[in-house]
């Protein structure tokens, strides 16, 4: 019993000496203990996340990174820095014909301005344009626009959330001229050896083409062949049918019902240009789609 007392003696000795040196090397040499709230300074980091939302301001895309701008300077970090977001703009771009992207660039309202003539938030918003139509988005389904916002650059003058992406409904106007467009089309195909070869058009209209029967169920669509007039009338006819049957096998094998599809065949007798020139003559070979 007497061995116990003395081990915790001994013990409660080393726990004072302890508790006395740490006091006396925090507080008495490097005075960094008992901080008061007053003197303590959090700084959170910027945000980095890039959210691409649509106009209801509902998130589509979140990406970890975001675009980093530099004060009064036009420059935007490249869009691959971020990982997939060229292929989930690309992906909502040809999935709805009906949406366009707005770049909506930021700036400090006391940033200086460069020699141009559109304000330094626009010029960053258009360097993000420049680069997806570089990587393959079409120009006309982007809109740029410059922002004054409220936030700071950081100590090497670089912000990291200096362009916000949003998807909006464009003009009923335009909506009316693409689904023109949809609604009598004429494609110029490639066939070897009775063989449908599928072209950069045809991939794009056939998936416009689903997104508009869609949206218009009750629709049915006529796919005409025409050749030229190279060869019998009678094997031109069947030609032209041939033609035209391949292309609704292609519409069907990209997810368009067959129901909705009906083909014919016009062989030579309507050409649209010079029956004697080669020229002419490839004009003519045509498949026309009509929907009603």
């Amino acid at each position: 019993m007497l061995h116990y007392f003395k081990a915790i003696t001994v013990f409660f000795v080393w726990v004072l000496i302890a508790l006395t040196s740490h006091y006396f090397i925090s507080n008495k040499l490097f005075n960094n203990c008992n901080i008061s709230s007053e003197n303590l300074t959090v700084t959170s980091p910027q945000k980095m996340q890039l959210s691409v939302i649509d106009k209801t301001n509902s998130t589509i895309y979140n990406f970890p990174t975001a675009f980093t701008i530099k004060q009064n300077d036009s420059y935007v970090s490249n869009i691959t820095d971020i990982p997939h977001l060229t292929d989930s703009i690309k992906f909502v771009l040809t999935n709805n014909y009906t949406k366009e992207l707005h770049i909506i660039g930021k700036y400090l309202h006391d940033e200086i301005q460069t020699n141009s003539n559109k304000n330094i938030g626009i010029q960053r918003a258009e360097i993000v344009k420049n680069m997806l139509v570089h990587l393959g988005v079409k120009a006309d389904r982007i809109k740029t626009f410059g922002q004054v916002s409220n936030f700071s650059f950081n100590h090497e003058k670089k912000f990291n959330n200096g362009i916000d992406l949003t998807f909006n409904k464009i003009a009923q106007k335009f909506t009316d001229s693409i689904e023109v467009i949809i609604s009598d089309k004429t494609l110029y195909l490639e066939f070897k050896d009775d063989m449908l070869i599928p072209t950069k058009d045809l991939e794009y209209y056939t998936k416009v083409l689903r997104q508009y029967l869609h949206k218009y169920p009750t629709k049915k669509v006529r796919i005409t062949g025409h050749t030229d007039n190279i060869g019998y009338f009678d094997k031109n006819i069947i030609i032209g049918l041939n033609r035209a049957k391949k292309t609704k096998k292609y519409f069907i094998n990209n997810g368009i019902d067959s129901n909705k599809l009906s083909i014919f065949s016009k062989g030579e007798s309507e050409p649209i240009a010079e029956k004697t020139t080669e020229k002419g003559r490839a004009i003519n070979r045509r498949i026309e789609i009509k929907i009603n």
